[in-house]
């Protein structure tokens, strides 16, 4: 059959067949296995130029590093100054208040906070706050778990847990101190 169709073949319709298969060939090397060498290299040498240039001309690298530190130490200080204020607007009534709302929360009993007097030290004032609240183990521990996990510059000082009326309840008393920065920074 094969000897027959190529019997049947005239040499310039031969001819075609031939250049169709070697220009399918050649296009599909080319898509396949050159052109993305071609256009690596290409990258690659861009890339060289680039740092050809930098290094040619120091000066712009080091002002660039220099301009990129200089950012960064005023994103540092200005995340300082805003984390200072946010410590300085927190009042003993709002840490009530979120201690309230935590118990609420966790369905527990808040029995009694009763601020202290503040404790100045040289960077910061601990004001501190006895907690008294009732409830099951596993609600007092999401309690605390909450607290732990605010936003308010909270910090547990002293905790004591013991049996409740029944055998699934508790009372937990806590110290806990908010944190503030000395006034005179």
């Amino acid at each position: 059959m094969l000897d027959e169709l190529i019997k049947t073949l005239t040499p310039r319709l031969l001819l075609l067949l031939v250049l169709a298969i070697t220009s399918l060939t050649l296009t599909s090397a080319w898509t396949l296995f050159f052109r993305p060498p071609i256009s690596d290299y290409r990258e690659l040498t861009q890339r060289f130029q680039t740092l050809q240039q930098q290094a040619a001309n120091p000066d712009t690298s080091a002002l660039d590093i220099q301009q990129l530190r200089q950012q960064i130490a005023d994103l540092n200080t200005r995340l300082s100054e805003t984390g200072r204020e946010v410590l300085r607007g927190t009042s003993a009534l709002n840490v009530m208040a979120d201690l309230g709302n935590f118990a609420e929360q966790q369905q527990i009993q808040l029995l009694g906070i009763t601020p202290g007097e503040p404790m100045k030290g040289n960077l910061y004032t601990e004001i501190p706050f006895q907690v008294e609240l009732a409830g099951s183990y596993r609600h007092l521990f999401n309690w605390v778990h909450t607290l732990e996990h605010a936003t308010t510059p909270l910090l547990i000082k002293q905790f004591s847990m013991q049996a409740g009326v029944d055998a699934e309840h508790r009372e937990l008393r806590l110290t806990v101190a908010l944190i503030q920065p000395a006034q005179e920074q």
